[in-house]
């Protein structure tokens, strides 16, 4: 008996579907174009299948009465401080410290509204924590370009994705240190003593 053969026509590839622009309430430090986006997969079926959606993170956590308020205010505050440091990395480029460091000290008056806002998860708290003492054990000296560069995109990372487990917040923590930050508090490394030392 001949094998029968079924052949089922190939389905068009699936399309790309867009945000809409500007419909949805815009944090300011926000600007159009190239925003942080959210990228679905669907497992159908035991076939992975991406979904080609891209959803921009205010539109997934709008300003409204049945929202959280500090997720939103977490959102917005994340915003203004990524607008600061992204005009300080600027201001860096050009050789003008000083404007670099008053973009800075601006995020960092910003740091109690974001701790206030610490219930939105452990990894985000853990990371506002960790900037808070980092710019604590600076002792008033300025953070170097290629600190500012990192503390922004671990921000941006953070706004893209506020509800990070507290392992993931950690990765971002490590990194912080690996750009001679120092996250921890100096009480802590005077109660914490190496046996060799006794």
């Amino acid at each position: 008996m001949p094998d029968t053969i079924i052949e089922f026509p190939k389905g068009a590839r699936p399309r790309r579907i867009t945000a809409l622009q500007d419909t949805g309430f815009r944090l300011s430090g926000t600007e159009p174009g190239p925003a942080p986006m959210v990228r679905r997969r669907a497992d159908l079926r035991g076939q992975t299948a991406q979904a080609a959606a891209l959803i921009e993170i205010d539109q997934l956590y709008p300003a409204t009465e049945t929202g959280r308020p500090d997720v939103f205010k977490a959102l917005q505050l994340l915003a203004d401080g990524i607008s600061a440091l992204e005009r300080a990395r600027v201001a860096a480029r050009n050789n003008d410290p000083i404007t670099a460091d008053r973009f800075v000290l601006r995020f960092q008056l910003m740091l109690p509204g974001l701790f206030s806002c610490r219930k939105v998860g452990d990894g985000y708290a853990l990371i506002v924590n960790s900037l808070h003492f980092a710019f604590i054990n600076q002792h008033g000296m300025p953070l170097t370009p290629d600190q500012m560069t990192a503390v922004w995109r671990i921000l941006r990372e953070l706004r893209t994705r506020p509800f990070l487990s507290f392992d993931q917040g950690l990765v971002y923590v490590t990194e912080l240190d690996s750009h001679g930050l120092q996250v921890d508090p100096q009480i802590l490394s005077e109660l914490v003593t190496d046996p060799s030392d006794e």
